[in-house]
């Protein structure tokens, strides 16, 4: 008899993560016999805990906060988009090493694509302003220029979003917002205090506020948003699609996300 194949997430915290529950969803999907398992570890320990599990015969790992960067450093190679993300949420085993990969932009886009379908939105402008310009940001911003986004910023420290826009130049051009420009679309970054900034944006009709957070951390940012926008989103459907992702990444098998349900 095979031994189940070996996945897991890495962060601190980790004991809220949903990830195990999420994975072996999609396991079932295709019948593969999957161990997912989280991993805690120290930032002193993260490389060790890294080794031991890819030695042992790990697959594949996601990887959460605070480690995206140190995943980044670990990795033996590394995409395009992981290098745009200045970050690494997904581990591959490979016969070359271990692969670095950042699906977080991905999964962001893929939840977007079904919402757009599902509630017949038109970003008729397909004009975004971004809360935040940190390391989850970036992953954002990357995702909404290649689909073809003008992007703006809104962050607390200028120097900052100039950086990020920088960094991303060769993409395309990101711009601080100028509250003369109807937004389409707003994404929060920011853990928390985002609803102050509502009142700073001229929103187009029938927009839309998406906020990476999920569950108690969305909820007053989305109840304000309410007052400006057509349609309020939490970061739950980017959570599943940057795993499915992730699992695509490690089995070649890509699952359907529209069955799964995360719910206690």
């Amino acid at each position: 008899m095979s031994k189940p194949f070996r996945y897991g997430v890495v962060g601190n915290p980790i004991s809220h993560s949903m990830s195990p529950r999420l994975h072996q969803q999609f396991a079932r999907q295709f019948g593969i016999d999957i161990v997912y398992s989280k991993y805690c570890p120290s930032t002193k320990g993260f490389s060790r805990v890294l080794n031991d599990f890819f030695q042992s015969g790990g697959k594949g790992l996601n990887v959460t906060a605070p480690f995206k960067r140190d995943a980044l450093e670990y990795a033996d190679l590394i995409t395009d988009r992981a290098k745009d993300s200045n970050s690494v949420n997904t581990l591959v085993f490979t016969p070359e090493g271990i692969l670095g990969d950042s699906t977080d932009g991905m999964g962001f886009l893929r939840d977007l694509y079904h919402k757009q379908k599902n509630f017949s939105i038109d970003f008729a402008h397909k004009r975004a302003v971004l809360l935040g310009a940190g390391g989850v940001a970036r992953c954002i911003a990357q995702a909404l220029l290649l689909d073809g986004f003008e992007v703006y910023l809104i962050n607390r420290t200028q120097s900052k979003a100039e950086q990020l826009a920088k960094d991303l130049s060769h993409l395309g051009t990101i711009q601080l917002y100028d509250k003369s420009i109807a937004m389409d679309l707003i994404v929060n970054s920011v853990s928390f205090n985002a609803d102050k900034f509502l009142q700073q944006i001229t929103f187009a009709p029938d927009a839309v506020a998406y906020d990476l957070n999920y569950g108690d951390k969305a909820g007053q940012f989305l109840t304000a948003a309410k007052g400006f926008t057509s349609h309020q989103f939490d970061g739950l459907g980017m959570l599943i699609e940057q795993g499915a992702e992730s699992f695509g990444l490690w089995t070649g098998k890509y699952p359907d996300t529209s069955t799964i349900n995360l719910k206690k």
